[in-house]
């Protein structure tokens, strides 16, 4: 019996994944490429169709049919109606890109576009932490911070497909600066780009971060970060401690609007939870209402990074409607 399946790919900056996802929203197959997310606009669209050709051919090398469906999650505020990327984070030559058309274009049959953070949401919502429940608040914590709002079992798009910028709440409107432009807002405190600003500003000098918070390519990194504050160094403690914080301080905001019934937390930042833990649950039993916080239990993703294929292919299946 031929296999049945989805294909889902999920964008990221530097990486993409590309999934075989069985109906039932099993991962049947995973390959890994890169986004090449700094070339053109078609370059970059041809990456996209390239890495979903690849994967029917190890499909059908293995016995699988056609593709059912397909669902591609990229970074950015888009038009999920219009498969339009508005503004793209990671790849700066798409500016109101019809993302959409020229994928179907170039593979020959209809394509599902989704926003990264939303499909991530539906991942859990479908195979993980959310399975099963019908009103979840989710907050992926990476780069920058994203989220999905699952409200009557149904993922919220809003009017044009934009809703769900949970990363954006105001926290602190005179405080930190925020990559979007702006100050304030959860990504500048709870994301890894935000921690590295916190940890420059506790150390109070623009010289290079030391060797303990950064990874093998001198980069910023939570992981070392969180080595850092298990070995009790006083920076990286009181840098997770903020961070959690005003993390609390936005999950009490949507504990309140929304009456969750959980709150999920899942990207690379969450394996820093441990550290944030306490200061997190402090500002939420702080600032929401007693009787709807206590309705509302925090956990960790399930799925880890197969969260973004397991979603856009749950998008591709059930195409989001006006």
């Amino acid at each position: 019996m031929t296999t049945r399946y989805v294909i889902g790919l999920d964008m990221g900056g530097t990486n993409i994944r590309c999934a075989a996802v069985s109906p039932q929203g099993e991962v049947l197959l995973l390959r890994r490429g890169p986004s090449n997310a700094d070339s053109s606009a078609p370059a970059v669209t041809a990456n996209i169709a390239a890495q979903i050709q690849a994967l029917e051919t190890a499909a059908r090398a293995r016995g699988f049919g056609a593709p059912l469906a397909i669902g591609v999650a990229v970074p950015g505020p888009l038009d999920v109606y219009r498969g339009v990327v508005m503004d793209a984070p990671h790849v700066k030559n798409w500016r109101v890109f019809p993302l959409r058309r020229r994928l179907e274009a170039q593979l020959g049959r209809p394509v599902v576009i989704e926003n990264d953070a939303n499909a991530w949401a539906l991942g859990e919502f479908w195979r993980g932490a959310a399975r099963g429940r019908k009103e979840v608040v989710l907050l992926t914590l990476g780069t920058g911070v994203g989220g999905g709002l699952i409200i009557g079992g149904k993922l919220v798009h809003g009017k044009s497909g934009m809703a769900g910028e949970l990363g954006h709440i105001a926290v602190d409107p005179e405080g930190m600066p925020c990559d979007c432009g702006v100050r304030g807002c959860l990504e500048a405190y709870a994301s890894s780009s935000g921690m590295a600003r916190l940890v420059a500003l506790r150390l109070g000098r623009n010289a290079d971060l030391p060797d303990r918070y950064l990874d093998s390519g001198g980069n910023f990194s939570v992981r070392h970060l969180t080595s850092a504050a298990r070995a009790r160094d006083a920076v990286a403690l009181k840098t997770l401690a903020t961070a959690g914080h005003y993390l609390g301080i936005a999950i009490a905001s949507l504990v309140n609007i929304f009456n969750p019934e959980l709150v999920v937390l899942g990207g690379g930042v969450s394996g820093a939870l441990p550290f944030m833990r306490a200061t997190m649950i402090s500002a939420v039993s702080e600032r929401a209402f007693s009787a709807i916080g206590a309705q509302a239990r925090i956990v960790r993703a399930a799925l880890g990074p197969i969260s973004g294929v397991v979603g856009a292919a749950h998008a591709a299946l059930y195409p989001p409607r006006r």
